[in-house]
């Protein structure tokens, strides 16, 4: 089976600058991955060249198995769903109707749009009543919710993060990580990418990580490997706070 997600030798140029050089990895169906890197390492352009928003200098990006040069964005995009930091929200739209956005323009019937709403609110842990409520009613992480749900609508095979609890208190911040992982793992067969430039949040929520320094890969990995076994000083200066803090993750030394 094809990767849900691969890039080959990606390249991407900003303004004659080099942001990504030569990337490459993949990334299974199913699979939860975190991109790990902080600002400037390139991990928001990655995400961005997965569902078309930025177009590759060199190499190619695979969606579905599928080169994105010969797919159709604008359906692609509509089977992608995308969750940022700042919500983004419609303000004159409802909750209930933001999160009906993408089926609405797929055409589905107003009965199943009105229970897949029902739906998704019951998944992200919501009140019903806020279907008929404004985003500005709800606080910041009900709000984050609700972006969640939307991008779940249409219930798309991928689901892209990028940085999207980074605005948010930490006891919050700490509840929807938790949250992003149970619906992960209730949704067999969806395919997340979360970026985040938090090393905590990344070995929390990835069953695998990337490890971006200067648009390149420092290490590809599930958490327990990096944490043991850093392939990069730069990935052993990044962890090393971690190391003395294995039991918070339940990891223990053989």
């Amino acid at each position: 089976m094809a990767p849900a997600i691969e890039f080959s030798h990606v390249a991407k140029d900003f303004g004659g600058r080099r942001v990504l050089a030569d990337l490459s990895f993949a990334v299974a169906r199913g699979e939860l991955v975190t991109i790990l890197g902080s600002s400037g390492s390139g991990k928001t352009t990655t995400l961005k060249l997965v569902n078309g928003l930025l177009t590759p200098d060199g190499g190619t990006v695979r969606v579905g198995g599928k080169p994105l040069a010969d797919q159709d964005l604008v359906e692609l995009r509509r089977h992608i769903g995308y969750v940022v930091q700042q919500t983004g929200l419609f303000p004159h739209l409802t909750v209930g109707e933001n999160i009906a956005v993408v089926p609405r323009l797929l055409g589905w019937p107003k009965e199943k749009i009105q229970a897949r709403v029902a739906d998704l609110l019951a998944l992200v842990r919501l009140d019903p009543a806020c279907a008929d409520r404004a985003p500005r009613q709800l606080s910041g992480g009900q709000q984050q919710r609700v972006g969640v749900a939307r991008a779940l609508a249409a219930n798309p095979p991928y689901v892209l993060f990028d940085e999207p609890f980074g605005a948010l208190d930490a006891l919050t911040r700490q509840e929807l990580q938790g949250e992003v992982r149970r619906i992960h793992r209730s949704l067999a067969g969806k395919t997340f990418l979360f970026v985040t430039h938090d090393i905590n949040e990344a070995l929390y929520l990835g069953q695998r990580v990337l490890v971006m320094k200067d648009g390149a890969i420092e290490q590809f990995a599930a958490p327990a490997e990096l944490v043991a076994h850093p392939a990069t000083p730069f990935v052993a200066d990044l962890l090393a706070t971690v190391q003395q803090n294995r039991a918070l993750w339940g990891w223990q030394d053989d």
